[in-house]
């Protein structure tokens, strides 16, 4: 199967929906769509995906979830990274060629017994650049035309009658073409077009530093080597904390390593004597480095105050951007496209209102808002480790093992939030959304390090596995699905007759109370296509009325 557009194909002139941006997110969404059967272009400047610097690795359970329906979990887990010990936890050392202080619990669904109470696969890592060839190749085996090297200039919406979009394209030949759509989704990174064509405006904190970022070669101390040891065997995330330097080690195969650390946003870049020295104190060992490639972020968040301008969307780095401490902004953009794909498929089907397009800025801004803190607030706590590191007396070289997991887990302590983030991976809510049907059973106040996993409006469907060892997720049908745990013969009937009524595809799941009652409390649980609860409850008068609520009219 091919893995993206033939380069000799033009764009059509006219397509339901144009996404600017072939990154994660925007492949995300062509996906999602074409699943649909929508007619989608994705255009992207870049004319290739290249193998950048190391970013991007984290796809968490509610990520992998979406992998796993689209069939393309199984070839990501083979890419992943892989430890001896699959219980991975977060290693923290005063430098890497010491031995460990100790390993500690990593809650983040990286192991099989550690996710399966909570969902189907456990999350996993893998380059950014992987990800998005195999996502790419997906969207193209499902009729996606993907186009790279192609550049939107301008973009232009036409008035309310034309019902329509125009987008100037430039192709790798500098020829320009003209595009009308539908819909047009701005996938585009931080200086998104869609965005400021828009006119929409952001808001956060910062900038309060800038990060720089090197991956290099240790010239005599090859990483395979100093991670083989068996402190080594479960590590997940490798953390360097000492009175010279700290930083989280990336490490993207057995010769090479990278790290960071923090300059004042306006200072100049690091020479490269400051940056072998700050290395050297990381790796712990006085050797010559090999410096082989670069990349620095400012520390700051930002999120957009609107998702949406009329027939401009915005979804991804172009919608909210915060630091990578937790590694949630790639999963949280997946989380945005998954949202809307749907309700842009209902609007062009006709099953759905105007509302499912206005819930979108409702629900996904809300998350924005939520996970830029969360990523933020995980800097700080790295940055607080890190001065409370600086300023500690040097370990007793004879310490006993106790102590110095007790010195390793003062850092464990302080940034916790970042290694524990069940509730902000599997908890995001739409509760006050008016797609939200709200009933009796209510959730206890938000956690983003722990995640309550029973069902109730507003909510992510929970985890059940089934008498056949499936997961629930499985049998979830692509538009709605009413799910029946003993429920009336005759509520469920009309329930069904009155999504028929007004063409909205939904199907019947039967489950039993003996299996999915632990955490489906209602004889009737309403699950959208993005695997939200709608509405639950043993009893209603009115099922239309909620038909017409949960598809926006």
């Amino acid at each position: 199967m091919p893995t993206e557009s033939p380069p000799n194909t033009l764009p059509p002139e006219h397509i339901p929906i144009l996404i600017i941006g072939a990154g994660p997110v925007g492949l995300s969404l062509a996906i999602e769509l074409r699943l649909f059967d929508i007619k989608v272009l994705v255009v992207d400047r870049e004319a290739e995906i290249i193998n950048s610097h190391p970013k991007g690795r984290a796809n968490d359970l509610r990520t992998l979830e979406h992998y796993r329906r689209w069939g393309v979990s199984d070839e990501l887990h083979r890419l992943a990274w892989k430890t001896r010990n699959p219980n991975q936890k977060v290693v923290i050392t005063n430098s890497i060629v010491e031995p460990p202080l100790g390993a500690y619990p990593l809650r983040l669904g990286r192991h099989v017994d550690e996710s399966r109470d909570y969902a189907a696969e456990p999350s996993l890592s893998v380059p950014q650049a992987i990800t998005m060839r195999v996502l790419q190749k997906k969207a193209v085996e499902l009729g996606a035309i993907v186009l790279r090297g192609w550049e939107a200039k301008s973009i232009h919406q036409q008035d309310d009658e034309e019902k329509s979009v125009t987008t100037r394209l430039r192709s790798p030949t500098g020829i320009i073409f003209s595009i009308s759509s539908e819909y047009v989704v701005g996938c585009d990174g931080p200086d998104s077009l869609v965005r400021t064509t828009a006119g929409i405006s952001r808001r956060g904190i910062g900038p309060t530093s800038r990060s720089v970022s090197y991956v290099v070669r240790s010239e005599g101390y090859k990483i395979g080597d100093l991670i083989s040891s068996p402190a080594h065997d479960s590590l997940g995330f490798l953390m360097v904390l000492s009175s010279k330097a700290s930083t989280i080690v990336s490490i993207p195969d057995d010769e090479h390593w990278g790290l960071s650390f923090e300059i004042p946003d306006d200072a100049p870049n690091p020479t490269d004597e400051e940056i072998q020295r700050h290395g050297r104190d990381v790796l712990g060992v006085d050797t010559p480095l090999s410096i082989v490639s670069s990349s620095s972020y400012r520390v700051f968040t930002r999120v957009a105050l609107s998702y949406r301008k009329d027939r401009l969307f915005i979804a991804g780095d172009a919608a909210h951007l915060c630091p990578p401490t937790g590694g949630h902004n790639m999963n949280v953009g997946i989380g945005d496209a998954v949202n809307l794909a749907w309700k842009i498929a209902g609007v062009v089907q006709g099953w759905g209102g105007e509302k499912l397009l206005q819930s979108y800025d409702i629900e996904r801004r809300s998350v924005g808002n939520l996970v830029t803190d969360a990523a933020f607030d995980n800097h700080s706590a790295m940055e607080k480790a890190t001065e409370i590191f600086r300023n500690l007396p040097s370990l007793d070289p004879n310490a006993s093992s106790e102590q110095r997991f007790n010195r390793g887990d003062i850092a464990y302590q302080i940034t916790y939030p970042q290694w524990n983030s069940f509730g902000v991976v599997l908890g995001q809510r739409y509760e006050e959304s008016s797609l939200t049907i709200r009933g009796e059973w209510t959730a206890p106040p938000y956690s983003g390090s722990e995640y309550w996993p029973h069902a109730s409006p507003g909510h992510r469907a929970p985890h059940v596995w089934l008498d056949d060892k499936s997961p629930l997720l499985d049998h979830f049908e692509k538009y709605f699905t009413l799910l029946d745990i003993e429920a009336s013969d005759g509520q469920v009937t009309r329930f069904l007759k009155a999504a028929a009524d007004v063409g909205l595809p939904i199907t019947h799941l039967k489950v039993s109370a003996a299996v999915a009652r632990k955490r489906y409390p209602a004889e009737i649980t309403i699950i959208r296509p993005d695997q939200y609860i709608s509405w639950q409850g043993n009893e209603c008068s009115n099922p239309a009325s909620v038909i017409d609520t949960i598809r926006g009219f």
